[in-house]
């Protein structure tokens, strides 16, 4: 389930003409982010002026849109600025090639697209410790350390690449006898 989202216009406070034109997202609208819900509001306000046939497009994608799974809707953004990166004719040409499949080898796409990876994220890299620059000396820097700075080489956290502070050893104190 979509978490709900207070901020932004609720459904109802919409007008009845965006209400009209939104249809398709009445059933999601209160788990969009506020930044969506003002990026439909405003096509609901150009959406008179635009032709029978276009209207009619932008319901269908709306509905479609609407069905979509927010992890959908993210791998959908992703592919479409993806898509963007290649030039128009291209794009235009790896369409129509895709429209001339048969249904089956239709479907081989689809399912590698639902075995896509998780998540867009990278594995960070590790940092080697000759590319890390030493803490440089200032006057909170012991003593010890400002005498001998090679001395001591600050160890680094693997993953914060911060380096750690050095930890004084244990001194053990002789209990004095009685």
């Amino acid at each position: 389930l979509n978490p709900v989202v207070t901020s932004g216009p609720v459904w109802s406070e919409l007008s009845l003409s965006q209400q009209k034109v939104l249809a398709p997202l009445a059933a999601s609208w209160g788990s969009l982010e506020p930044a969506r819900k003002r990026k439909w509001m405003s096509m609901a306000q150009t959406y008179p002026q635009m032709a029978p046939a276009e209207q009619a497009k932008l319901q269908g994608r709306m509905a479609d849109w609407a069905a979509l799974s927010p992890r959908e809707r993210d791998l959908a953004r992703l592919n479409f600025s993806d898509s963007k990166q290649l030039p128009a004719s291209d794009r235009a040409a790896n369409w129509d090639t895709y429209k001339a499949l048969p249904p089956e080898d239709r479907q081989k796409f689809v399912d590698k697209a639902t075995n896509a990876p998780k998540s867009a994220a990278l594995a960070p890299k590790r940092a080697t410790l000759d590319k890390v620059t030493p803490v440089p000396l200032t006057r909170h820097t012991p003593t010890a350390e400002r005498a001998n700075p090679g001395a001591v080489a600050p160890t680094i956290d693997s993953k914060t690449l911060l380096p750690q502070a050095v930890k004084p050893a244990k001194a053990t104190a002789s209990s004095p006898a009685s």
